[in-house]
């Protein structure tokens, strides 16, 4: 399976992803991808060494910052 049909199987699920650049992980769920790894997360929470940060709700990640998109539970 390619990387990029491995995350669009995941939309509707939560994901966890790490940004370049962030100590923080947001984890949210999958809303849509498209073809450059751009990334819609609905109900996107940050977190920080396993402790929440803050709630920031809808967000778009741009694809080239992203280094990891994994299951979430």
């Amino acid at each position: 399976m390619l990387p990029n049909q491995m995350v669009k199987s995941l939309i509707g699920k939560m994901i966890k992803v790490e940004m370049k650049g962030e100590e923080s992980d947001l984890v949210g769920k999958l809303e849509s991808v498209d073809d450059y790894m751009n990334l819609h997360l609905s109900n996107a929470v940050e977190y920080k060494n396993d402790e929440k940060i803050r709630n920031l709700g809808h967000i778009v990640l741009r694809g080239n910052n992203v280094i990891l998109i994994q299951p979430y539970e």
